[in-house]
């Protein structure tokens, strides 16, 4: 857990010092302008001012995103750690065994399998075709979640690509939203193609994390 809220404050850093930067200049602008107070004096007590604001503002905002990603982790059953943080959230799952079958035929089996999750709340199916699924999902908290899958098969075996990421692109944190999609997708596309391998493969890194 303080893994993930440090992963969370370094993700917050850039917006904090952005705020902290701007609540600064405004204070320096009030005492100087409205005040007629001298720069010299007035730079030390807003940049004060400044540095406080920053600080509050990561805090405050890595807390509540500490508790919201707590809770999506134990609503899912999952181990929260501050890969949880990354946006957007990429997983990978390789598997062996698999022939006879192009990409078109495996991602439309991992189609069938989200559909039929009982867990995740599909929205609509935005892309579907040759190793090319684009999904929309409702996350946690209502949060709507972009999903591109992406299945690749040959002769050293078959790749698929689930990346997660927030539908609405000004996001730095989702309170983990992304990434437990991910992870159940994850699950659901290794389950989709061990099926198709007639439950001989064996997942390659049992889905991991890409940088």
């Amino acid at each position: 857990m303080l893994r993930y809220w440090l992963a969370a404050v370094r993700r917050l850093a850039a917006s904090a010092l952005v705020t902290g930067a701007l609540c600064a200049a405004a204070m320096t602008a009030v005492l100087v302008l409205g005040d007629g107070a001298p720069w010299r004096g007035a730079a030390p007590r807003s940049l004060a001012v400044g540095a406080a604001v920053a600080l509050a503002f990561a805090a405050v905002l890595s807390t509540a995103n500490v508790v919201g990603a707590a809770r999506t982790a134990r609503r899912y059953g999952l181990a929260l750690g501050p890969e949880a943080v990354a946006l957007p959230c990429v997983r990978e799952v390789r598997v062996s065994g698999i022939t006879d079958r192009t990409a078109f035929q495996l991602t439309d089996g991992v189609r069938h399998a989200v559909e039929r999750d009982p867990v995740l709340r599909l929205d609509e199916v935005t892309a579907f075709g040759h190793g090319k699924l684009d999904l929309a999902v409702r996350g946690p908290s209502d949060t709507k979640v972009a999903v591109r899958i992406r299945v690749t098969t040959g002769p050293e075996g078959t790749t698929a690509v689930v990346e997660a990421r927030p539908a609405a692109t000004y996001k730095r944190l989702d309170a983990a939203a992304c990434w437990s999609v991910a992870r159940l997708l994850e699950r659901r596309v290794e389950e989709a193609l061990r099926a198709e391998a007639g439950g001989g493969a064996e997942a390659g890194d049992g889905g991991r994390v890409r940088p």
